[in-house]
């Protein structure tokens, strides 16, 4: 298998460039006139935007052609590891076929990526896993951002064209027995876990399909451990332990990310047993320690 590496950037020898005489100490009009001399900053010529197209051209290609060969229906329906593989054999076909220029790890990397689209939300997968991550935004195929201990990071993570993020939106919202068109292009839903997902769909959504998850956290949070942290005082925790357990009314209330349901999250653990607990959400955020 041939690999595709980079060319390296071509640079003027630097024999070829003149030397600028040294700083002399308290001349001024010296240090001027050697400032004057130094050579202009020669621009680089660069390879990698070009093979960053050649890369991203095969890798196309080869989805095409890979496409042509699978059934949609039965693929779906291997488990994650039997499709890789066989996934993984067919691109090797393909790439000794067509002499494509396209090493092993960027094979089994597509082919992470197309089983990825099969059975899971395509480029967001990678997100979904990462538990360091709370917030996902994808506003059309080019830009995705994501929210971590935080800070708000623009990723690299691109989608195909807008119809990659409709199938993936589509996927989402299907699972639970609703649609998103232009007919109607709001819904929220909800994925597998109880992370909350908001669609917005053309003609409403200006750059394309707009996706919106809010991750929760699978570690569980107690009033011990947020005051461990800092995130509350020993003695506001003592208080909120009494009021629990004497069944006093709690609002909680503040900003989106502000942390709302993990204290309410933690509270419930003060709840007994034999009690029962009415909730009324939209969405199923809450992992209620007391029913555990």
């Amino acid at each position: 298998m041939a690999n595709f590496g980079r060319r390296s950037t071509d640079v003027l020898p630097a024999a070829t460039l003149p030397v600028a005489p040294s700083p002399v100490p308290g001349n001024k009009a010296a240090n001027d006139a050697a400032e004057r001399l130094k050579p202009a900053e020669l621009p680089k010529v660069t390879s990698e935007n070009k093979v960053t197209t050649e890369i991203s051209t095969t890798k196309e290609k080869i989805y095409l052609l890979l496409m042509e060969q699978i059934d949609l229906t039965s693929a779906s329906r291997l488990p994650r590891e039997d499709l890789k593989r066989q996934i993984i054999d067919l691109i090797g076909e393909i790439v000794m076929e067509q002499k494509l220029l396209i090493n092993q790890l960027e094979q089994q990397l597509l082919a992470n990526q197309i089983v990825d689209d099969m059975l899971g939300l395509g480029p967001l997968e990678p997100l979904l896993l990462d538990e360091t991550i709370t917030d996902i935004m994808v506003n059309g195929p080019n830009q995705v951002y994501i929210e971590s201990k935080g800070k708000l990071t623009l990723t690299d993570i691109k989608f195909r064209d807008n119809q990659h993020v409709m199938s993936i939106a589509q996927r989402i919202v299907t699972a639970i027995g609703r649609r998103v068109d232009e007919s109607s292009p709001i819904c929220d839903a909800r994925l597998m876990d109880g992370s909350r997902v908001n669609v917005i769909a053309q003609p409403l959504a200006i750059r394309g399909c707009s996706i919106s998850i809010r991750k929760f956290s699978k570690k569980k949070i107690t009033l011990d451990i947020m005051a461990n942290q800092g995130n509350i005082s020993q003695n506001v925790c003592k208080v909120l332990k009494i009021a629990g357990a004497v069944r006093l009314n709690i609002i909680i209330s503040g900003g989106t990310g502000s942390g709302k349901t993990t204290l309410l999250n933690a509270l419930s653990q003060m709840i007994d047993h034999g009690e029962r607990i009415v909730t009324i959400e939209d969405a199923a955020e809450l992992q209620l320690h007391c029913l555990e």
